[in-house]
């Protein structure tokens, strides 16, 4: 298990916290928590003081012992131990590379021997860099060796130029699924981006026939209820647990590859909020080790589809995080020049395709523009339907790292896949 893990499950709660609470309990979340820790890591790399701690308080890296180095290998071991690399020659044309490497983005996991299609976990880190300021080696190298991050020098004086190429570089990492992170083209005077894009491609070990997927109710949160598709499975055994002292269910769906959706359905008297508002990691752990192998009468979930963005500039500071948002901040590990960085925007898209066969899930985040100054025996009928506003994630069990996660509390037309 990966020291990782319980920083991405804190950290993607918090961050579920802090959207009910800013905003009405209505909204749908898909949130990558492991591409934001990894591009802020790229920024922690280079960060000292007060803006160093800020960034591992807010995604719970103060509780690893060690330097920020121990921290971005923690990162390079959850890409190397889970998964083999398929280099591949991919770059970014008319880019002049800060340094020379081949492209270590990408992963896959092994087949197992139910099924003969591998599932894909794809990542992929960039440092786009302008070609006025001189970058520390140490941060580059340590990019090109914990990260294996694709880095480019640019003339940011053509702007849209840069937008076209970071933007370019998200699609194909995404394929295709999220074609823009950039809307704006940089200023000549912006130092650099870090982006970081995940890419998950997973079959149900247990695919949902097609022909059980049936025209359901779903009841949102706000009262009102909307015709969708709901697919269900028959007899099967999960690992499920009803906890009746906690008014919820969890069921984890697994995928080939020894990575599982978890899915929390409240009790028809209780609600999402409430129970996102009394997790946190311990609890999670605690929730999930109760959970038992069970044969199911029936499992149904909806088919749904899910697409958010979010200005992560906005949302870590009220999280704690300020310090790298400000002209006082310390990134004194990045550029040669003795001058002050600090980030000016920040955002990230995700989306999430969940249907008969797997699932398809996609995140781009990026950290900048950094600007510088200047049939079974009699018992109880035992179900999971979520026909309700339930909470999810995709977690990696072999580190326990949370891959995305994020809550369905209304189905609309936009859901519908």
């Amino acid at each position: 298990m990966s020291k990782l893990s319980q920083s991405s499950i804190d950290f993607g709660l918090n961050f579920l916290k802090q959207n009910s609470s800013s905003q009405c309990d209505s909204t749908n979340v898909i949130l990558s928590p492991l591409s934001v820790i990894i591009a802020y890591c790229m920024a922690l790399d280079g960060a000292a003081g007060e803006t160093e701690q800020q960034i591992k308080k807010v995604f719970n890296l103060d509780k690893i012992n060690g330097q920020s180095e121990d921290i971005s290998g923690l990162i390079k071991q959850v890409m190397n131990n889970r998964f083999f690399r398929l280099p591949t020659q991919e770059s970014i044309r008319d880019s002049r590379s800060v340094f020379s490497l081949t492209d270590f983005g990408s992963y896959r996991i092994p087949a197992t021997s139910r099924s003969s299609q591998e599932p894909i976990l794809k990542f992929g880190n960039l440092l786009m860099a302008n070609k006025d300021y001189k970058f520390q080696e140490a941060y580059v190298q340590s990019l090109k060796t914990n990260y294996f991050a694709d880095a480019f020098n640019e003339d940011y004086k053509e702007g849209q130029k840069i937008v076209e190429k970071v933007n370019l570089w998200v699609s194909k990492n995404t394929k295709n699924k999220i074609t823009s992170i950039l809307d704006e083209p940089p200023s000549p005077v912006d130092v650099l981006f870090l982006v970081n894009t995940i890419y998950f491609e997973g079959k149900w070990l247990e695919p949902f026939p097609q022909h059980r997927t049936r025209d359901d109710i779903f009841n949102n949160s706000d009262g009102t209820k909307i015709k969708t598709k709901m697919m269900t499975l028959k007899f099967q055994d999960f690992n499920y647990v009803d906890r009746l002292d906690k008014q919820l269910k969890i069921v984890e769906l697994p995928y080939v590859g020894n990575i599982s959706m978890i899915l929390i359905l409240p009790t028809e008297d209780n609600n999402l909020k409430k129970v996102i508002d009394n997790l946190d990691s311990t609890e999670l752990s605690s929730l999930m080790e109760s959970m038992s192998m069970t044969n199911l009468d029936t499992l149904t979930i909806p088919k749904f589809k899910l697409e958010d963005k979010h200005e992560l500039h906005n949302i870590l500071p009220r999280m704690g995080m300020t310090r790298p948002f400000e002209m006082n901040a310390e990134f004194p590990r990045i550029i040669e020049e003795p001058r002050p960085l600090y980030i000016t925007k920040s955002i990230q898209k995700a989306v999430i395709e969940v249907f008969e066969k797997g699932t398809i899930a996609s995140a781009a985040t990026v950290v900048g523009p950094m600007r510088t100054m200047a049939s079974a025996p009699q018992r109880p009928l035992i179900e999971f339907i979520a026909d309700r506003p339930f909470m999810f994630f995709i977690r990696d069990n072999k580190s326990g790292v949370n891959l995305f996660m994020g809550q369905l509390n209304n189905m609309t037309r936009q859901q519908f896949l």
